[in-house]
C-alpha cells in the first residue's frame, strides 16, 4: 500500500507541474489566439470524443501494471504541448487532449479508489486537493511567467524537461508497487449494452450526464472569464489563481479532517447550495467592477466550488464502493464524456451566431446555477451512508 501511495503522489506531482505549465492555460491560449467561443465549444466536444475513444481502447487492452499507462499519459501530455506549438489542426489537438485527459483521470481515480475507505475518503480527497493545489500552482506560476515573457517555445522546452524526468523516474521505479488492483484486472470491459442500460437507485446516470458539462464550464469558460477580468494578461491570471490556491489550501487543511465525521447528507446538500451560489456569482462578476470586489467574489466562487467538489467526490467514491467498484468509475467516465461531446457539439452550433461575445457567458453561468440543483438527486437511500 505504501508503494501504491508513493506512486499516486509521484503521478500527481509530475502531472500537476505539467498541467500547470500549459494545459491549464489551453482555454485562454485558444481564446487569446482568436478562437471564437463556438470553436472552443467544438474543441471541448472533440476532447470528449477523444476521451471516450481512448477509454474504450484502454478498457479492452488493460495491462497488468500501471507503469506503461503512466508513461504513456506523460508522453501524451507532452505531445499535446508539441502539437499546439507546431500548429497542428485544432481538432486533432482536441482528440489528443481527450486521450491525455482520459489516461490522467482514469489512472488518478483508480489509484485513489485503491487507497481509500468509506471512513477516510473525504480526508484523503482533501489531502489530494491540497497536494494538487500546490503542484499545479507551482506549474501555473512557471507557465504564466514563461507565456507572458518568453513565449511558447520555452513552454515546450520546459515541458519536455519535466516529462522526460518523470518518464525516467517511473521507468526506474520498482514495478511491484504499480500493479493494477486484482479486482480491476479481473473485471470485463464495459460493453455498449451495459452502458445504455445502466441504472441505479442513486440517479447516477443523470449525474454522470451533467457533471462533465459543469467541469468544462469551470475549467474552460470560467477560466476565460477570469482571463478577461485581469485584462487578458497571463501573468496576472497566474497570480490570481495562485493567490486563490493559497486561500483554499488553508481552508481545506481545516475542513478535510472533519468532513468524514459530519452528517454526510447535510454536507452534500450544503455543497450543492454553495455550488449554485458560485454560478450566480460567476454571472455577476465583471471586468468593470472594483478590483477588491472582483477578487472577493472570485475567492468566494473558488471556495464554494472546491467545497462542493470535496463533498461530491466523497459521495462518488463512497457510492462506487457500495455499488460496482471500479466499473462504476469507468461507467461514470464513459457517460460524462459521451454527453459532454453531444452537449458541446450542440453548444458550438448555437454559439456560432455570437462570435467572440464573452458577455454571453454570464447567461450560461446563470443557467448553470439552475441546473446545479439536479445534483440533489444524487442522494443516498435506505441509510446506506449516515
Amino acid at each position: 500500500m505504501k508503494g501504491l501511495s508513493l506512486t499516486y503522489y509521484l503521478f500527481l506531482g509530475f502531472h500537476g507541474l505539467l498541467l500547470g505549465i500549459f494545459p491549464f492555460f489551453l482555454p485562454v491560449y485558444l481564446y487569446n489566439s482568436g478562437s471564437e467561443l463556438s470553436r472552443i465549444a467544438f474543441f471541448i466536444a472533440f476532447s470528449g470524443a477523444g476521451f471516450f475513444c481512448t477509454l474504450w481502447v484502454w478498457d479492452r487492452l488493460r495491462s497488468d501494471r500501471f507503469r506503461p499507462m503512466i508513461i504513456l499519459s506523460l508522453l501524451l501530455e507532452l505531445s499535446l504541448v508539441c502539437a499546439v506549438y507546431s500548429g497542428t489542426d485544432l481538432f486533432l489537438v482536441a482528440l489528443l487532449n481527450g486521450g491525455y485527459s482520459c489516461l490522467y483521470w482514469m489512472i488518478q481515480r483508480t489509484l485513489f479508489f485503491s487507497l481509500v475507505s468509506a471512513d477516510n475518503s473525504g480526508q484523503q480527497f482533501g489531502n489530494f486537493q491540497i497536494f494538487v493545489l500546490i503542484t499545479v500552482k507551482i506549474g501555473i506560476f512557471i507557465g504564466s511567467i514563461i507565456l507572458g515573457r518568453f513565449g511558447f517555445a520555452a513552454i515546450t522546452l520546459i515541458s519536455l524537461v519535466v516529462a522526460s524526468s518523470a518518464v525516467v523516474v517511473f521507468f526506474l521505479r520498482n514495478e511491484g508497487a504499480q500493479e493494477i488492483p486484482a479486482v480491476l484486472r479481473s473485471q470485463r470491459p464495459v460493453g455498449l449494452k451495459e452502458l445504455i442500460s445502466f441504472k441505479d437507485r442513486y440517479s447516477s446516470r443523470l449525474i454522470f450526464a451533467i457533471d462533465g458539462l459543469f467541469l468544462y464550464l469551470e475549467s474552460y469558460f470560467w477560466l476565460i472569464s477570469r482571463f478577461v477580468i485581469v485584462g487578458e494578461n497571463f501573468i496576472k491570471l497566474g497570480l490570481v489563481v495562485i493567490g486563490l490556491a493559497l486561500f483554499l489550501g488553508v481552508l481545506f487543511y481545516i475542513i478535510k479532517n472533519r468532513i468524514d465525521r459530519l452528517p454526510q447528507q447535510r454536507v452534500y446538500q450544503a455543497g450543492v447550495l454553495l455550488y449554485a451560489l458560485s454560478w450566480v456569482l460567476r454571472g455577476l462578476v465583471s471586468d468593470d467592477m472594483n478590483y477588491l470586489l472582483q477578487m472577493c467574489m472570485i475567492m468566494l466562487v473558488g471556495f464554494c466550488t472546491s467545497f462542493f467538489r470535496l463533498a461530491f467526490n466523497k459521495r462518488f467514491f463512497d457510492l462506487a464502493r457500495l455499488s460496482t467498484g471500479y466499473k462504476y468509475i469507468f461507467i461514470k467516465s464513459y457517460s460524462s464524456q459521451f454527453f459532454l461531446a453531444c452537449i458541446f457539439l450542440l453548444a458550438g452550433v448555437i454559439l456560432k451566431e455570437y462570435s467572440m461575445d464573452v458577455e454571453l457567458l454570464h447567461l450560461l453561468y446563470w443557467s448553470a446555477a439552475g441546473l446545479t440543483f439536479f445534483y440533489l438527486k444524487y442522494k443516498v437511500v435506505d441509510g446506506d451512508l449516515k
